[in-house]
């Protein structure tokens, strides 16, 4: 992820505002300081989302492991199924009489 990503950008924005809002409206913060503040949060932002899209992205992949894994499981068994019923019917016509008409 990079830093300078929406997501990053928005949860830095989220976190460092009353710093900012300090610095610039209340004027109760130097803005040297506020930027140092918005600097740190925005190295805390990039962690964090950068944290939580690995992680997400091995849920994914272990998510559409399972779905392929279920998908062969399926068409086994309608293989299996299908060689059942042909093995049904070559039986019955193992066992019905040769005078009989088809």
């Amino acid at each position: 992820m990079m830093p300078w990503s929406l997501p990053v950008v928005a949860c830095t924005l989220l976190m460092g505002w009353p710093a900012l809002w300090a610095a610039q409206v209340d004027g109760t913060l130097s803005p040297d300081v506020a930027y140092q503040r918005l600097l740190l949060c925005l190295l805390a932002a990039w962690a964090g989302c950068a944290l939580v899209a690995n992680l997400s992205r091995g849920a994914v992949a272990a998510n559409e492991a399972a779905i392929r894994a279920a998908e062969k499981a399926i068409a086994d068994a309608e293989a299996e199924a299908e060689a059942a019923r042909e093995a049904a019917r070559l039986e019955e016509e193992m066992q019905r009489p040769a005078d009989a008409a088809p």
